[in-house]
């Protein structure tokens, strides 16, 4: 008998060395605490963890290796447990903060299990320090948001989409080119974004990519065609690299607007071919009065030898208006090339004023007696414009009507009016003379246009030079032909005040 109960002795020693081997080894740490928090036990890893020894913490409350406000509370929780049998912890794992013996604060993994010994109430807890996994997750969230930072403040737009075309991602740059926000995508086929061919075959070139592995544009840069959410389409420059994510097959595009890109390339390609027909056209009629005036200059000298005086007089007189309209051009070239260089402030105009003074200014124009002339000024104040480029418009169109009249009619008439339309400026000059034919009327603000060239004798440049200065100021300006009356009308953007207002 009594070996019996020394052999069961003995092997609950040994049971019991071999549990607290195992305890010393784990690298969790694990405390036992009695039912009123006193710390009962203290394994080796806990001692690594919280820079404790045994000898330090055992016999007093665990609220030792807390912080507040766990340390403040703890003791109302076990009692709360106790009163109640509410469990908040026990038997669950949590993340909480724990206080090592040099007051620096821990994030760690505690998992607590109660437990009965001898009738008594203990409690397990099983600890495991995770700082540096915390401070990885932070460094992966920090990383994250710079990312994230980034890519919602590049210049260019970014979208994220599925294999199905579904929108996953699309940064800021997107909203301000598309005009839908973030909310009004994400989930949403990427199709929205695009207008019709490419709308109705974006599916089927995804689902052909899948079964073929032909791309079409993935890997590639090209142009395309977006929309936006107003319906505006307008032309984009679109990259579309194919990544993997977690094994997930998805597509990601830069999208760039090149709306402002096209219209500089178009302005360029006009201005090039402005240039060639400038230099092809400046160069034929300054070369032709100068070859009559020479060969003209022959006959000159032969009618002086010959004491021809009318002869001599006649070649004088071609000479003199084939010198006029070389003079002319020249001037028109010189105004031209001011106004296309010119840079002008806009001033406070009278633009009744500036309409009295060209009239004075051609009152000595041929034909310019015969004419009815009325001038309707609604609009009072001044005009916030460019000054010499609207004089340069109202002596433009004034003298055009005043040269081209129709002389076959009984009377001629210009009505010159101003006035105010919503926030625009408006001024029209109306005449009933030879006007612009049809066939023509489209070539009208063209460079080197001539509508009358057996009536006067003009550079084919007032009208192309009034449209530049007309853009210059962000303008508009029209031709309506219409009941034997042609009208010029001249509309400028302004900002009016009470000064501006009609009166």
């Amino acid at each position: 008998m009594l070996e019996n109960s020394h052999h069961h002795k003995s092997n609950s020693n040994a049971h019991s060395s071999h549990l607290e081997a195992v305890l010393n080894t784990v690298i969790d740490g694990i405390i036992t605490i009695n039912s009123k928090g006193i710390i009962q036990s203290f394994n080796p890893s806990a001692v690594r963890i919280f820079g404790y020894s045994p000898e330090e913490v055992i016999g007093k409350n665990v609220k030792v290796l807390m912080p507040d406000p766990y340390h403040s509370e703890h003791d109302g929780y076990l009692q709360n447990y106790f009163n109640t049998g509410d469990k908040q912890i026990i038997g669950k794992g949590r993340e909480v903060e724990a206080q090592r013996k040099d007051g620096s604060v821990f994030s760690m993994e505690l998992g607590v299990n109660e437990m009965n010994i001898i009738g008594e109430t203990m409690f397990v807890g099983t600890i495991r320090d995770i700082s540096d996994r915390k401070a990885a997750e932070e460094a992966l969230k920090e990383n994250q948001a710079k990312l994230l930072a980034i890519v919602d403040n590049t210049v260019d737009g970014l979208i994220t989409i599925n294999n199905k075309g579904i929108i996953e991602h699309y940064n800021k740059a997107c909203e301000g080119i598309f005009g839908y926000t973030l909310d009004e995508v994400m989930g949403k086929n990427v199709k929205m974004l695009m207008p019709n061919p490419y709308h109705a075959e974006h599916d089927g070139y995804l689902k052909n990519y899948h079964n073929t592995g032909t791309k079409k544009i993935i890997g590639i840069g090209r142009e395309v065609e977006g929309q936006r959410k107003n319906g505006e389409t307008f032309p984009l420059d679109l990259s579309v690299s194919e990544i993997k994510v977690h094994g997930r097959k998805l597509y990601s595009g830069i999208v760039r607007d090149i709306s402002e890109r096209k219209k500089s390339n178009e302005k360029i390609a006009q201005a090039n071919a402005e240039l060639e027909e400038f230099s092809y056209r400046t160069s034929h009629d300054l070369r032709s009065p100068l070859i009559s005036s020479i060969r003209v200059l022959d006959i000159l000298v032969e009618a002086i030898k010959n004491d021809e005086k009318d002869n001599a007089l006649m070649s004088v007189g071609f000479i003199k208006k084939s010198l006029q309209q070389l003079e002319g051009l020249a001037k028109d070239i010189l105004t031209l090339t001011q106004t296309k260089n010119e840079k002008e402030d806009n001033a406070q105009l009278n633009v009744t004023q500036l309409i009295d003074d060209a009239l004075d200014k051609f009152k000595y124009m041929e034909n310019f007696e015969r004419l009815d002339i009325q001038v309707d000024s609604q609009f009072q104040g001044e005009l916030l414009a460019k000054k010499n480029r609207i004089i340069l418009i109202i002596e433009n169109l004034i003298s055009n009507a005043i040269k081209y009249q129709d002389l076959a009619k009984e009377s001629s008439t210009i009505k010159i009016s101003t006035y105010r339309e919503g926030d625009n400026f408006v001024l029209t000059v109306a005449d009933n003379g030879l006007g612009i034919p049809k066939a023509h009327q489209e070539k009208l603000f063209q460079m080197f246009k001539r509508f009358h060239p057996k009536v006067a004798f003009g550079s084919g440049l007032g009208l192309y030079m009034m449209k530049k200065s007309v853009d210059t100021m962000d303008g508009n300006i029209d031709f309506e032909d219409r009941d034997d009356t042609s009208t010029f009308k001249l509309t400028l953007p302004q900002v009016f005040s009470a000064v501006t207002k009609n009166v």
